[in-house]
């Protein structure tokens, strides 16, 4: 259903915990909406990270409810799995190794010449540069991506679709941020533009694509409300699966059997993560007053309520209980933010020309808090966990691969 308004959707990012918030999201907004319009008739689409799978998915066409049924099934293709989305960088490490072998003697002669001046600390400074880039690859989420696409008869081309996708990542070389998508990088593959803008430092190794190296968009500015301004947007909804409370300090249990202890317990790689979710939702914030204050009423966004902050820091993110629980988190937080603000929600969306019904969805979210239950104890949801794969798409994968 075309629009004379020019309308944008934006996803941001949060790893696979935030892919499924926004599943979530985008399917309370159909239920919401009326007169046939729906979250796939946007004029043009923004997926930073791990925003940027679903965006290219609703950009194809899928329907976010068919989203939400294949995962409340265990149903591939888009029901992901850990195996489908990234592997141990055993390549990088070899390649680490070598890199080792090949500056290590240097750096030691360089010790000992200087040994009164240079401390061990000095030392493990320049032998770094022989680690690798990651620890895991998202190489496998790029095949699966584009064993799906062509599974599903969707496309992988930026050209081959009806409605506009953009996909940010950043240069890792330069630190300029580029746009997947625009008129000179419309050539590459939106899988591998998926895994480019992805690709968080540390956990992930830099994509490399052309001969430049690229990582997570979420590092650097957001896109979603420069390309708003730069295409002219009359109207922006965003889904931004960060608690506010990423900013603010949350009460923890200092034991360290707790599911969420705090501090050092956590390990390095969850702080780096904490980290990076208190700095991107710092800027977030930032930025978006800074646009409100600009373009009032053109932004509009949909995030989880501070209470759901430990949900976003489990680490069994594939289980299938943890599934339902962002599913249904991302349903509940978009209906609750709109009714909260639906007059001027609906203000909003009535100056596009697109009616919206509390009554509407208020039928549907009955059904839909008995799709999203999650059995109580003694009828777990192993079988469904345990499911297998249908061969075709396995084979199709390693035929990609290959």
């Amino acid at each position: 259903m075309a629009t004379q308004s020019k309308l944008g959707l934006a996803l941001s990012g949060g790893g696979f915990t935030g892919y499924l918030f926004e599943i979530g999201a985008l399917t309370a907004l159909d239920d919401l909406f009326e007169n046939g319009f729906s979250v796939n008739h946007f004029d043009f689409y923004v997926g930073v990270s791990a925003g940027s799978a679903a965006a290219a998915l609703l950009a194809n066409g899928v329907k976010p409810e068919e989203i939400l049924r294949a995962n409340l099934s265990a149903e591939p293709p888009y029901y992901f799995e850990r195996r489908d989305i990234f592997a141990p960088a055993i390549g990088e490490g070899f390649k680490s190794i070598a890199r080792a072998v090949h500056q290590l003697g240097g750096v030691f002669k360089l010790y000992v010449r200087n040994y009164r001046e240079m401390s061990l600390i000095d030392f493990l400074e320049k032998a770094q540069e022989t680690l690798p880039g990651g620890i895991y690859t998202l190489d496998p989420f790029a095949r699966y991506l584009e064993a799906t696409f062509a599974s599903k008869g969707l496309s992988n081309t930026f050209d081959g679709l009806r409605q506009a996708l953009y996909i940010p990542a950043i240069d890792i070389d330069s630190g300029h941020s580029v746009i997947f998508g625009e008129e000179g990088r419309r050539e590459v593959p939106i899988s591998k533009a998926v895994t480019a803008s992805s690709a968080a430092p540390i956990y992930f190794c830099p994509v490399r694509i052309g001969g430049r190296e690229y990582i997570d968009a979420g590092i650097g500015r957001f896109a979603c409300f420069d390309l708003a301004a730069k295409k002219a947007a009359d109207f922006m909804l965003i889904i931004h699966p960060s608690p506010h409370s990423a900013i603010v300090s949350v009460p923890m249990s200092t034991t360290t059997n707790s599911a969420f202890p705090n501090g050092r317990h956590r390990g390095f790689l969850s702080i780096a993560e904490r980290a990076s979710r208190i700095n991107l939702e710092a800027r977030f914030s930032l930025a978006l007053d800074l646009f409100q204050r600009e373009h009032p009423d053109k932004f509009f966004v949909i995030s989880p309520d501070p209470s759901e902050t430990p949900i976003f820091d489990t680490r069994t993110f594939l289980s299938f209980r943890d599934r339902i629980n962002l599913l249904r988190c991302g349903y509940v937080s978009a209906v609750q933010m709109i009714k909260n603000q639906f007059v001027r929600f609906a203000a909003a969306l009535g100056r596009q020309g697109i009616s919206i019904s509390l009554s509407k969805i208020e039928e549907r979210m009955s059904t839909r808090m008995e799709q999203l239950a999650i059995s109580p104890p003694g009828t777990s949801h192993r079988s469904v966990e345990r499911r297998v794969r249908p061969r075709s798409l396995v084979v199709g994968v390693q035929n990609v691969h290959t």
